[in-house]
């Protein structure tokens, strides 16, 4: 029976079962290791990871980077995120240092979502490129729409280079230690060729806390980790 097949089997099972079809994806993808959510004790809406819903007021975050954006990079740069309440907006403002060359301050309106509201006025790109390319990468992630679990084996995007395709899944949990301290942590991982990628997320931090990711031709293509926080869960 090909792959393909087997999934749409347990899905029909699953279903049947009255297991939803979240849970069958997770369960097929070799998820629900170890302790937490099963099969038969699905994950909840409390296992749903919510870009944005973890912001507070006042919430600080800093990170050392390196990162290539499409038009320009970060080698060894930091990264202040300052996140102010404006009605149902953040009042986000950044400060961006690469290496000890050159630095912007900047404010930005995002939405709850943490996506951008308005035009970024264009002095500032060269520098929020890299950092969009990043941390803030993991607004851009999608599985067909549907639900980001923390839950180990939970599908959250889809990577496509060249002819192939790749998923990017929970892998696992650890506790990771960053300059910051230590998290507990979902790790997201995958491999386009040899170099394994690797993103840390955690309940507290609307962002990672920690990456290490490589492109297509195993050539880095950003690392980052969480250096100070103030104001988490």
């Amino acid at each position: 029976m090909t792959p393909r097949k087997q999934f749409f089997l347990a899905v029909g099972i699953m279903s049947a079962l009255g297991i939803g079809v979240s849970t069958a994806i997770i369960a097929f993808g070799g998820g629900f290791s170890g302790g937490g959510p099963s099969i038969f004790n699905p994950p909840t809406e409390s296992d749903i990871f919510v870009v944005g819903s973890n912001v507070k007021d006042g919430m600080s975050l800093e990170y050392t980077v390196t990162a290539r954006g499409p038009q320009t990079s970060l080698v060894d740069g930091r990264v202040s995120i300052d996140f102010d309440q404006a009605n149902d907006s953040w009042n986000t403002r950044f400060n961006v240092v690469n290496g000890t060359s050159s630095s912007k301050e900047f404010v930005i309106m995002l939405s709850k979502q943490l996506t951008n509201e308005g035009q970024v006025d264009e002095l500032v790109r060269p520098y929020l490129e890299p950092v969009e390319s990043s941390i803030l990468a993991i607004r851009d992630m999608d599985y067909g729409g549907r639900d980001k679990y923390l839950v180990v084996g939970a599908p959250w995007d889809t990577i496509f280079y060249g002819s192939s395709s790749t998923t990017v899944r929970v892998t696992s949990q650890e506790t990771v230690q960053t300059a910051a301290g230590s998290f507990d942590s979902y790790v997201l991982g995958y491999k386009l060729k040899e170099n394994d990628s690797k993103i840390w997320m955690t309940r507290q931090v609307p962002f990672p806390v920690k990456a290490e990711v490589y492109d297509p031709d195993d050539q880095l293509l950003y690392e980052f980790e969480l250096v100070r926080a103030s104001n988490i869960g």
